[in-house]
């Protein structure tokens, strides 16, 4: 596209976000972009998932047309988005100067130029998009080219649950006729984007390097959310200028809560299929957890 000619140019001239959270999807990065938001002085955009490097991914570039009418995916999540923060704005929960910024944000015409003007100069900021795990080779490291300073936050997850929960998201204002297909479908998809953790995982780190790229676990993070959160915090930002009473967090914000739904037993057997091969090489950046979630996969078919 156009703006892609002058953007090195232009980086030059701006600072844009200081991180990535790449996802995974399903994987806490919601819980993690309210924790940023309550619990520490790091500014994230108050639309999660900006998904500007993505655009061709998707089949999504915003603007004001597509924010009214277009039936996309990401189109209806910026409006449930606008829609919530209106809501929040109403009673009182947010400031009028977000909702602002959502609208603008949701209907704008999406160029460099304002991808770079979402971020604030004066804190550290960062841009929480799980849909930049479907980025190639390529890809990565044209964002390197002309993001060469970024860190990068990786969440990931049991695989078996990850693809659950996305089946179950999946089926939102949906009919489905055949549970088992409409599953393979979506798990089919997934694969197509990520077959092994490894593989996403070493993507980001021969571009921007092993230090400058952290991978976390929602494990974790619904175990012992303040820790997780200093040390991703930790990572963005050693200095910790960004830290603020992070001892407070208890508990992780549910901020969606997944309906539990039957699990056919073909479509167990093809998670488990796709979970085992999602965790070949993890090895090489963790064992501990490769082994932990290759015995809990296992274990459900025990009996």
């Amino acid at each position: 596209m156009g703006y892609e000619a002058n953007m090195s140019a232009t980086i030059r001239s701006r600072r844009g976000p200081d991180f990535l959270c790449i996802g995974m999807p399903k994987c806490g990065t919601s819980t993690l972009q309210v924790l940023f938001k309550e619990r520490t002085e790091i500014y994230v955009s108050p639309v999660k998932e900006i998904k500007f490097f993505a655009h061709n991914k998707i089949g999504y570039d915003g603007g004001l047309r597509n924010f009214l009418f277009s039936k996309h995916w990401a189109a209806r999540q910026e409006r449930r988005a606008v829609a919530q923060i209106a809501k929040q704005v109403a009673t009182g929960k947010e400031d009028l100067k977000r909702l602002n910024w959502a609208v603008s944000f949701a209907t704008a015409q999406r160029d460099l130029d304002w991808y770079l003007n979402l971020f604030p100069k004066n804190r550290i900021s960062g841009d929480i998009s799980p849909c930049y795990h479907m980025l190639d080779d390529d890809e990565v490291q044209n964002l390197k080219n002309h993001l060469p300073n970024l860190k990068i936050v990786i969440l990931l997850r049991n695989p078996f649950e990850q693809l659950w929960s996305h089946c179950r998201m999946s089926t939102r204002a949906v009919r489905i006729d055949d549970e088992v297909a409409f599953y393979r479908e979506k798990v089919e998809y997934q694969m197509n984007i990520c077959r092994r953790y490894v593989d996403l995982v070493e993507r980001w780190q021969n571009a921007y390097g092993p230090d400058n790229v952290i991978i976390d676990y929602l494990e974790s993070l619904s175990a012992d959310p303040a820790e997780v959160l200093s040390r991703i915090v930790s990572f963005i930002d050693p200095a910790k200028g960004a830290v603020k009473r992070i001892a407070a967090v208890d508990a992780p914000p549910r901020v969606f809560k997944g309906k539990k739904m039957f699990m056919p037993d073909e479509t167990r057997e093809m998670l488990r299929d796709a979970a085992l091969q999602r965790l070949e090489g993890f090895e090489r950046i963790n064992e501990e957890w490769r082994r932990r979630w290759h015995s809990e996969i296992r274990q459900q078919f025990a009996n």
